[in-house]
């Protein structure tokens, strides 16, 4: 009898061990097919005229970049999975962590771009463009630097892989650069 609640202790440990990346990989391969879909539906219906358009490009840009994101997530998470004492290598697992807290970055800049479809620079003063763009531009480049400072630093946390996973839940929302880079995305968007 007791052999069998042993193999039930480690089959339980096993699947608790595996559950949060594939909770992860769940989601992630839901959101990316959404994602896909979007893309193709973006290219059936956009007209000549508006895939000329410098939004519509960066929008596809940046449709690409995620969907990335997602099959470099889904294979760091996948790999866990299926192979949880062999996960993928340092450097696939900080591409995907780099993809992962990027891609919002380029997301407001490409809303930023609509702001100048109403305030044309060619027809717009100097001076007013300046008052209207320095906020958004200051916030995006003070962004860039807290994103490379929190990423340094929870790259230096683990030296490998099973290091930066076991890490992961108190770096991710306990890192002061990760919060501040959430409250100056909360400012950017206003």
């Amino acid at each position: 009898m007791s052999s069998v609640t042993d193999s039930e202790a480690t089959i339980n440990a096993f699947t608790n061990a595996i559950r949060p990346s594939f909770n992860y990989f769940v989601v992630n391969t839901a959101f990316s097919a959404c994602l896909f879909t979007l893309f193709l539906v973006l290219l059936a219906l956009s007209t000549n005229e508006s895939r000329r358009r410098l939004v519509f490009r960066l929008n596809l840009l940046a449709i690409c970049l995620v969907l990335t994101m997602g099959a470099l997530m889904g294979l760091t998470t996948g790999k866990a999975v299926v192979d949880p004492f062999n996960q993928v290598s340092t450097g696939v697992f900080v591409t995907g962590i780099t993809f992962l807290v990027f891609p919002p970055l380029l997301y407001d800049s490409i809303l930023l771009t609509r702001l100048l479809a109403l305030y044309p620079p060619s027809s717009t003063a100097a001076a007013t463009l300046v008052k209207i763009l320095a906020f958004p531009l200051c916030i995006k480049c003070a962004r860039v630097v807290i994103i490379t400072i929190g990423l340094r630093s929870y790259i230096g946390s683990g030296m490998t892989t099973e290091a930066l996973v076991q890490d992961e839940p108190a770096i991710w929302f306990r890192n002061p650069y990760l919060i501040a880079e959430w409250t100056m995305q909360i400012v950017d968007n206003m």
